[in-house]
């Protein structure tokens, strides 16, 4: 039921695990972004900035399937999310692909680029979220958000 392999967390720091497996289909994945930040609502790790995590998931989800495995329906994207310790939210989507390297991803801010038709959901999670690491070559991307206490 949860594959360690696919989530990589460290089971002694974490609590409310959760892990969702999403078809590489886009048709699916707003109905599977609701599904998660109905969960993630509910985590006490993850009650400010929800607009944001929504669409930083909702960016990396899409990579995923576009980029990652093609949009090809036989592949899968996973979706763990659990809170680290009392105050950050930890977020790690995986998908089926051959991977990408980060750093080759052209600068949406640069002029060349402002006005490409694409680009830009990397940039935005980066924004978005405190935290973007990129592992297995590319194909994950964990994603961690603090809840700022006052």
């Amino acid at each position: 039921m949860w594959n360690m392999e696919e989530c990589e967390f460290d089971a002694g720091n974490l609590t409310l695990k959760f892990r969702e497996v999403v078809p590489s289909r886009l048709e699916f994945v707003d109905e599977a972004i609701e599904h998660i930040m109905e969960t993630v609502r509910s985590m006490p790790c993850a009650q400010e900035n929800l607009e944001e995590v929504n669409l930083a998931l909702t960016e990396a989800m899409s990579n995923a399937v576009i980029h990652g495995n093609r949009s090809n329906p036989e592949k899968k994207v996973v979706i763990c999310g659990a809170c680290e310790g009392h105050d950050k939210l930890l977020l790690v989507v995986t998908d089926e692909g051959e991977g990408f390297d980060p750093a080759k991803i052209p600068d949406p801010t640069v002029a060349d680029n402002i006005f490409a038709a694409h680009g830009r959901g990397i940039f935005l999670i980066n924004q978005l979220m405190d935290q973007a690491e990129f592992r297995k070559g590319g194909r994950q991307v964990v994603l961690r958000k603090k809840v700022a206490r006052g």
